[in-house]
Formats: C-alpha cells, sequence, structure tokens
C-alpha cells in the first residue's frame, strides 16, 4: 500500500510520461499547422546527427508557439524588444544547465540540449509542485482526501500540456504554491520562493499578498491581543511596555523586509533591460550574425539602435509596453467575434473559480466584515458545510486573477494562467467529488482511496470509480478532454489555451 505523498509522487510522474507519449504520437500523425509565428532563428553552423533527429522527433512538439521564445532566450539572451516580454528565470535555468551538459566532443547540438534540459526542469519542478499543493491542501483542509484528490486532479489539469511543454508554467506552480505553504508557516524566508516566482511571470508579484495577509493576520490574532492583554497587567512598568512593543515593531520590520527582499530581483531586472536597449552605447558584437539578419527579415527591433518608448516613461517597464505593441493585451481589448471560441476554451475554467469564489461568501456571509471573517480562522465549534475559513485569502486571489484574466489577458490564457497560480480550482473540484464525505475527518485519516487503488501506482478515483454523479463526471470530462486535446492541438501548433 502506497503512503499518499508517494501516491501524489508516483502518479505525476506517470502522468508526465503520459504527456510526452501523447505528443509524439500526435506529432507523428497530424502534420504541423503552418503558424505565423515566432521561431527562433537556426544556428548555420550547428550540425545535425542522426541522434539530434531522433531527439527533435521525441521532443519537438513540447516546442511550439511561446516555447521558442524562451529556447532563443536561453540560446541568444534578450536580442529583440519583443523577448523582454518574457521572464528570464526559466530561460536562465535552461541555459546554465545546458552549459553543464555541453559536453565536448558535442553529442547533440546546442540547441537540442536546451530542449532536453527544459523538459528535465519542467518534469521535476511539475512533481514537486504536485507534493507541494498536496501538503498546501492539508494544512487548509485538515483532510487527507481533500488534500489527496485536489492533487490528483492538477496532475490531469487542463492546461497539462503547458506544465510539461517549455513553458514557465510548472516552475511557477511550483513557486507559488511553497510561497503560500511558507506563508501560512510564517517562515520568513518567504521572500526567496517569492521573488523567484516574480522573475518567473508578471503575476508572480500578486503572491506578495500571501505574506502580507498572514502577518496581519498573525498581528490581529496572536500579537496586539497579547500586547494589550499583557499591559493591562503590567501597565505601571515602562520596561514591559518597550518589551511588548518591541514585538510589534520586530512583526513590522519582518514584513518590510520581506517585501523589500522580494522585489529586489524584480526591480534588478528592469534595470538590467533598460541598461541592455536604452543605452545608445550598448554593443551589438554579442550578437549572432543570423539573429541580426532573422531581425531584419521580420522586422524586430535590437537592443541599442532604436529610440523604444518605454524607455522614455516615468517608470521604464517594458513588460506592459510590449503586451500591448505585440500582442494588443489591455482592457476589453479581446472582445471581437471573432475570438468566440477562444471564450469558450476559456468558459469553463471561469466558471468554477467564480462559483467556488460565490459559494465561499455565501457560506461565510454571517461573518463578513467581522474581525473573525478576515482572521481567516475557523473555530472548533463552526458548523461548515463547505468550506473552511482558511481559504479566504486564496479565494481573494483567485478571484483577482479571474477579474484581470476576463478584461485584461487574451482569454484562452485564462486556463494555464489560474491552473499554475491558483489552488483554488482544484480545491473546488476536490470538493464536489467528496460532497458526501464529512470534513471533519482528521489529517491521520488513512483511506484516502479506495484498498485496491492505494495499492497501484497508477489506480485514481476517477479511473476506477464507476457511479459519478452529473457534476464529477463533467469535472472529470472537462479535465480528461482538456488534458488530450491540449497535447494534440499545442504538439501540432495549433492554436489552444
Amino acid at each position: 500500500m502506497y503512503e499518499v505523498r508517494k501516491k501524489v509522487l508516483w502518479f505525476a510522474v506517470l502522468t508526465r510520461i503520459s504527456i510526452l507519449i501523447l505528443q509524439v504520437i500526435f506529432n507523428v500523425l497530424c502534420p504541423d499547422h503552418n503558424a505565423n509565428a515566432f521561431r527562433t532563428p537556426a544556428d548555420p553552423t550547428e550540425k545535425h546527427t542522426l541522434l539530434d533527429n531522433i531527439v527533435t522527433f521525441l521532443l519537438g512538439g513540447l516546442t511550439r508557439w511561446d516555447a521558442q521564445y524562451f529556447i532563443h532566450i536561453a540560446k541568444y539572451g534578450y536580442t529583440y524588444e519583443n523577448t523582454l516580454a518574457f521572464f528570464p528565470l526559466f530561460p536562465m535555468l535552461i541555459e546554465y544547465m545546458a552549459r553543464v551538459f555541453r559536453i565536448q566532443p558535442p553529442i547533440l547540438n546546442y540547441s537540442n540540449i536546451i530542449v532536453i534540459c527544459g523538459v528535465i526542469i519542467n518534469f521535476v519542478c511539475f512533481v514537486k509542485a504536485a507534493l507541494v499543493l498536496y501538503d498546501l491542501s492539508l494544512v487548509v483542509f485538515k483532510n487527507t482526501k481533500v488534500a489527496y484528490r485536489a492533487a490528483i486532479l492538477f496532475c490531469v489539469n487542463p492546461a497539462s500540456i503547458f506544465f510539461t511543454a517549455l513553458y514557465t508554467e510548472s516552475l511557477f506552480a511550483y513557486l507559488t504554491f511553497y510561497s503560500m505553504l511558507e506563508s501560512i508557516n510564517n517562515n520568513p524566508c518567504v521572500f526567496l520562493p517569492l521573488s523567484l516566482s516574480s522573475l518567473v511571470r508578471s503575476n508572480g508579484l500578486v503572491n506578495l499578498g500571501f505574506p502580507v495577509y498572514f502577518w496581519l493576520r498573525n498581528l490581529v490574532v496572536i500579537v496586539l491581543p497579547n500586547y494589550i492583554l499583557e499591559n493591562k497587567h503590567f501597565h505601571s512598568s515602562t520596561r514591559s511596555l518597550l518589551f511588548n512593543s518591541r514585538h510589534v515593531f520586530i512583526s513590522l520590520f519582518q514584513i518590510i523586509f520581506i517585501i523589500i527582499l522580494s522585489l529586489l530581483p524584480f526591480g534588478y531586472s528592469q534595470v538590467y533591460n533598460y541598461i541592455k536597449f536604452c543605452k545608445p552605447e550598448s554593443n551589438e558584437s554579442w550578437i549572432p550574425y543570423h539573429v541580426k539578419n532573422y531581425a531584419i527579415d521580420n522586422n524586430l527591433l535590437l537592443p541599442g539602435q532604436h529610440d523604444f518608448a518605454w524607455c522614455n516613461s516615468k517608470l521604464p517597464i517594458a513588460y506592459s509596453h510590449i503586451q500591448n505593441k505585440y500582442w494588443n493585451v489591455g482592457f476589453l481589448r479581446y472582445y471581437e467575434f471573432k475570438q468566440i471560441p477562444n471564450f469558450l476554451l476559456a468558459v469553463p475554467v471561469i466558471c468554477i473559480i467564480l462559483k467556488c469564489c460565490i459559494e465561499f461568501f455565501k457560506e461565510h456571509r454571517s461573518k463578513f466584515l467581522t474581525l473573525e471573517f478576515f482572521s481567516g480562522i475557523s473555530r472548533p465549534s463552526d458548523n461548515i458545510k463547505r468550506y473552511p475559513l482558511e481559504m479566504f485569502v486564496f479565494v481573494v486571489h483567485a478571484l483577482f486573477l479571474t477579474t484581470f484574466c476576463i478584461f485584461f489577458v487574451h482569454i484562452q490564457v485564462s486556463t494555464r494562467l489560474l491552473c499554475s497560480a491558483s489552488p483554488v480550482l482544484f480545491w473546488y473540484c476536490a470538493l464536489t467529488t467528496l460532497e458526501d464525505t464529512k470534513m471533519s475527518k482528521k489529517v491521520t485519516e488513512i483511506e484516502y482511496d479506495s484498498p485496491e487503488n492505494m495499492c497501484s501506482r497508477w489506480k485514481v478515483f476517477f479511473i476506477t470509480e464507476q457511479n459519478y454523479s452529473y457534476r464529477e463526471t463533467l469535472i472529470y470530462r472537462y479535465f480528461l478532454s482538456y488534458f488530450v486535446i491540449g497535447c494534440f492541438m499545442y504538439a501540432n501548433f495549433l492554436p489552444w489555451t
């Protein structure tokens, strides 16, 4: 019989292997769509051996769309203005890992080494993300079955192909879930995953809300009540008053310290972008000749050659300007009739998140605007039907991201953005499949799945169960259909989420 975390680990590994196999099969069965998308310029000096052709055959389906940008940055650096829309940590990890494996004489060309390293990084990060999600769910719900089901559903999430392809979803999910868990634990070192997440995706900055919230909760629930209580007993002692005040100021200093350290890497990357692209004295000799030719042929802007508009801004941050210029990202800009299919793709994840948020606030409406509600802590006497009050900050976070997706981003991106940034989707679906399970079960609960499934690495509840409710059926079909169809669409350069 497998222990719960080991079961999650093995199932995460098996789903990644399934993705690798499916994308190869679909890539062979269907010719690639001739998409009018960016492709990193090929190095004319690179040789292609039989082994290179095998790697391209096996992993070529994982290098479509935005993956080309990450490959380009890992190989050549930030050579074009539009590459600044992609944050540096993921391609930097690939580059450093590729240097280690770039042996002499070369067995593979450098491009294929980069692809292999990207796949390995995402494989490891996804497994780690699934395990951290299980730990996080266990802390929030204190229920093994909910934590287990949430982690298993994460392994077959609707954006699964992007968690294995050369995208940032796996790395970002791992850093985000880990930041959430360490924020709950009030770990002062939470700035490390927070700062790294802000170097992976722009919405990593939103994760700063978690340590701030849990610091405020700790201040309201523990520090201030103790401070007031102790000063009532020792009101005549100036020394005691100063001692207790010190605890409040130390707590305040800690959260300020975490915020500053979390923002420093993001700020440094923006300064780097400004110096590289906005300074006229920038030297272009580091840019390979074929990369420059590709820029000329495709009207791409090289650093130091043009007067970039964002360089003259009061706060010269390239990201929002480039999203607007190259991808037409902005408030309600995606609301066009031709985008209706993309809206339909995003409807399921948006509806699930919004339904969860509405149900959460309805269930706890009697506590709304009370100190107990904003402390986010359920009392043992609370008669909780479905959602623990500890979900509060996660629900607010998911609601903010969903609202932002609806009004600002390319709507089809909502699926992978929300799957990698919020656990709420998986919590809601896990709870829906466990409606008849009492939420008062303890963490020491042993039977997390059927006895048969507990003795298997790959058998899980949605595979072996036979009598599904209507809502369970919808959830499983949504997850599994997007899991398979996503592999087919992405591997063949067809538009997907």
